[in-house]
């Protein structure tokens, strides 16, 4: 069933709106999978609180030439899902990289991060990347490192001249004292 011309604008407002706060956004190609898959699909993206919609390609240029995104390369002949995270930029292709192992028929064919259009290389390897909460915590790791080193010295140097005084406080009560 076709659209109505107000439907098509709703639309593009819509995803207009969704592209000026993006963090990212991946383009991703859906052709032969089931419904089932589809809403695997659907329900690990919204876990993670990233928007996931299909939409013909006339509709993702205008939206994105709307918000300075050059859409140039996005030119394919079926309709793509755009995957639009608001809080990070790696969650959306680490979330569908990881579907795509269980799930054959899905493809990233491209991406956007900061306004930038990038290849399916470039979001394939985006979505290697570690999240920031685990970024952070292994950079926190890196500087806790030395200090928990300097800890351990001092606590092992205390605990054996415990042992030294422990030791030579017997030895000492034994010895005469001289007036």
């Amino acid at each position: 069933m076709a659209k109505l011309k107000s439907q098509k604008e709703k639309d593009l407002t819509e995803l207009t709106e969704k592209l000026k706060g993006a963090k990212s956004i991946v383009i991703t190609s859906y052709r032969g999978t089931t419904v089932k898959d589809m809403d695997t699909f659907r329900n690990s993206l919204r876990k993670e609180k990233v928007f996931s919609k299909v939409y013909k390609i006339p509709l993702v240029k205008k939206a994105m030439e709307a918000n300075g995104i050059a859409a140039a390369t996005v030119d394919y002949k079926e309709p793509v899902i755009l995957s639009i995270s608001q809080d990070d930029e790696t969650v959306a292709a680490r979330i569908i990289k990881g579907l795509m192992k269980d799930i054959k028929t899905f493809t990233m064919l491209e991406g956007v991060i900061e306004g930038k259009m990038l290849s399916k290389v470039e979001i394939t390897a985006l979505a290697d990347l570690p999240s920031k909460d685990q970024l952070r915590a292994q950079f926190m790791s890196v500087l806790n490192g030395p200090v928990s080193a300097f800890a351990r010295v001092l606590k092992a140097r205390a605990e054996k001249m415990g042992e030294a005084v422990s030791n030579a406080a017997p030895a000492a009560e034994a010895a005469p004292v001289a007036a």
